[in-house]
């Protein structure tokens, strides 16, 4: 399915070249010359275009000399301009029928797949090699650390912050690219620092993260096993990519470690809470016991007066 609606796509799209294209197929009438390629272009570049139909024309042949220089397998244009001339002069016999078109498109697609697997398999096998040649020379620096996983660093700018752990968040400036210095990701550029969780990184991210302090600035070479491997992030990233950061973490947001902190001196808070409660509950009892000997006094003495004045 995908094929087939790949290649309608391709024979629309040269159905649209050759009605809108007698100029540009004008020039190319030299059926045999198979060297004529850059010929032909050369032919193409002087075609005016001083008219709507010209301009449009040119734009057309533009849009198949794209798709056509995309594929990857061997074709011949001449053969392509023929079958142009074929399809727009009424007078020429076509050569192939719609069905018969459409399965050599279905092939072309296949080898063009199968030709595009071999190439992706060949590039990741190279990136593998030269990271691979590259790291083991970049640790001969005796400036360049490794963590535990394998991330490769250099420390740029100390810092005297706290290191954060996998489940802290923090906040960082970096500056990604590729081995051969492809840059693809700049926080500094767009002005805005990123925040994210240290768990939600790639695995070399997270492990670097861990050997920082917060105010640190370094380089660091991530192999792709610890990234995005062979899938790699098209296109930016290919496949087997080692990635080349530079990061300052400008902010550890520890909200794991303040809550384990602030526990341990809990302890003695609680300890003292009883005592504190406790002083109340005597000063409560004091007035209370003053209370009852003072009412047991009063009464006595009133007691002894009545008992006086009977006698008289």
């Amino acid at each position: 399915m995908k094929f087939t609606h790949f290649a309608l796509a391709t024979v629309s799209c040269t159905a649209l070249i050759a009605c809108g294209g007698n100029k540009n197929a004008a020039p190319a009438t030299d059926p045999t010359p198979a060297p004529a390629p850059t010929a032909a272009p050369e032919a193409e570049k002087k075609v005016s275009l001083d008219s709507a139909i010209d301009r449009y024309s040119y734009a057309l042949g533009m849009d198949l000399g794209k798709a056509i220089a995309n594929i990857n397998v061997p074709l011949k244009l001449d053969v392509i301009i023929a079958a142009i001339n074929d399809e727009v002069d009424s007078s020429r016999t076509i050569l192939m029928s719609d069905s018969s078109a459409e399965a050599a498109l279905q092939d072309l697609l296949l080898k063009m797949q199968q030709q595009k697997e071999a190439d992706d398999k060949a590039a990741a096998k190279k990136a593998l090699d030269e990271q691979a040649a590259f790291l083991a020379k970049n640790i001969v620096d005796s400036t360049v650390k490794v963590t535990t996983k394998g991330v490769q660093y250099k420390v740029i700018k100390e810092g005297t912050g706290i290191t954060p752990k996998v489940s802290d968040k923090v906040q960082v400036h970096y500056i990604g690219a590729l081995l051969d210095g492809t840059e693809f990701d700049n926080s500094v550029k767009r002005g805005e620092p990123l925040e994210f969780p240290v768990s939600a990184v790639i695995e070399g991210w997270q492990d670097l993260l861990q050997v920082m302090k917060e105010g640190m600035k370094v380089k660091a070479w991530i192999p792709s096993a610890l990234a995005y491997g062979e899938a790699g992030v098209p296109p930016m990233i290919p496949a087997n990519a080692l990635l080349v950061f530079e990061v300052e973490l400008l902010k550890v947001y520890a909200e794991t470690p303040a809550v384990d902190t602030t526990a341990a001196p809990a302890a003695p808070a609680e300890a003292a809470k009883p005592e504190a409660a406790a002083e109340p509950a005597k000063a409560e009892a004091a007035p209370a016991a003053e209370a009852k000997e003072a009412p047991k006094a009063e009464p006595a003495k009133d007691a002894k007066k009545p008992a006086k004045g009977k006698k008289k």
